[in-house]
C-alpha cells in the first residue's frame, strides 16, 4: 500500500468501506427478511396442525399484525372472541388456532395449513373440554367469513401503521410473552411490513371477484357456511390463476338439482359416525 498514491489509497479505503457496507447490508437482509428457522414439533398430529406448507413468502401474514387485526376492527368480526369467532379451533394453552401455522422466514409470519379444514372436535359431556380429532371435517369452521374480514379490513382506514403499531406495542411485551419488538424491527413492521400486507391484501382479494359475483336473477351467490368451502373455484380460480367465466354453479344447480346440501349433510354425518367409532366413543360434534 505503500507503493500507491494518494489517490489510489483514498479509493481502496472506499472501496473496502462500501465493501464492507454492502456485506454488513446483505447479512441485515437476509437476516430480517429471509433466514428460515425451522419448526420443531413433538409429533406428527401436532406437526399437522401447527405446520408450515411453505407459503410464507406469498401469503404470510406477519404474526403481529395478524396477532391485533381483531382488536383493531372488532366489529368487522362475526362475534366476541377474536379468531375463535370464525369457528375455529383452538386447543387450551396453544398460542394459535389449529390449522394456522407461525414460522420465522425473516420475521415471525402467519399462515394456514390443511388443518384448517381437516380438524374437528367433539364432546362425551356438556362441560368437558373437546377432545381434537385430525383428519374430521372443520364443520365450525366459517372460511369464507374469515376471507371477508380480511379484505374487508385492508379497506378500512384504520389499517394505517399508526393505528396498529399502538395495538402491537400493547401486546409485544407482555402477557403474550414475545419478548416485544426491538427499535429496528418496529420500523420494519411501520414502514415496510404493514403498509406492504395492505396492498398484498387488496391484489389478492382481485383473486376472489368470483366469490362475490351476482347469478342467475340477480341473486349474489350463496355463502359458504361453516364447514364449507367452493372447492373446485378455490383451485380454478385462486390456485391455477386461471380467468373468470361463466361455469360456477348458481344457487339453484347447487341447492336444488344437486342436492350438494344434502349430500354434505349425509357426508359430515358418516365422516363424524366413522370418527367417533374409530375413538371407540359416542358423543357429539362440538
Amino acid at each position: 500500500m505503500t507503493n500507491l498514491s494518494k489517490r489510489q489509497r483514498v479509493l481502496l479505503i472506499v472501496g473496502l468501506i462500501l465493501a464492507a457496507l454492502l456485506i454488513a447490508g446483505g447479512i441485515f437482509i437476509w437476516n430480517k427478511f429471509f433466514r428460515e428457522e425451522p419448526q420443531v414439533f413433538a409429533n406428527e398430529d401436532e406437526h399437522f396442525k401447527y405446520g408450515s406448507l411453505g407459503a410464507e413468502g406469498d401469503r404470510g401474514i406477519p404474526y403481529f399484525l395478524w396477532l391485533v387485526l381483531p382488536r383493531v376492527f372488532p366489529d368487522l368480526m362475526p362475534g366476541p372472541g377474536g379468531y375463535k369467532s370464525f369457528g375455529v379451533v383452538w386447543e387450551q394453552g396453544q398460542e394459535l388456532p389449529v390449522g394456522f401455522s407461525k414460522k420465522v422466514v425473516g420475521f415471525a409470519r402467519v399462515t394456514n395449513n390443511c388443518a384448517i379444514c381437516h380438524t374437528a372436535t367433539y364432546r362425551l359431556r356438556e362441560d368437558e373440554v373437546p377432545h381434537v380429532v385430525i383428519g374430521a371435517p372443520a364443520h365450525t369452521n366459517n372460511l369464507q367469513a374469515m376471507l371477508r374480514f380480511l379484505f374487508k379490513a385492508a379497506h378500512d382506514p384504520r389499517f394505517n401503521s399508526d393505528t396498529i403499531m399502538n395495538e402491537i406495542r400493547l401486546v409485544s411485551g407482555n402477557q403474550y410473552g414475545n419478548g416485544g419488538l426491538t427499535f429496528i424491527d418496529r420500523q420494519i413492521y411501520r414502514f415496510l411490513l404493514i403498509p406492504l400486507t395492505k396492498r398484498a391484501l387488496l391484489e389478492q382479494e382481485k383473486t376472489f371477484t368470483w366469490m362475490e359475483r351476482y347469478v342467475s336473477n340477480n341473486k349474489p351467490k350463496p355463502d359458504w357456511g361453516p364447514g364449507r368451502d367452493d372447492a373446485m373455484n378455490l383451485t380454478k380460480y385462486f390456485m391455477t390463476s386461471m380467468k373468470e367465466d361463466d361455469t360456477e354453479l348458481d344457487r339453484r344447480h347447487a341447492r336444488g338439482a344437486l342436492g350438494l346440501d344434502r349430500f354434505r349433510a349425509r357426508s359430515r354425518c358418516a365422516t363424524a359416525t366413522l370418527v367417533f367409532a374409530a375413538h371407540g366413543r359416542t358423543g357429539c360434534l362440538s
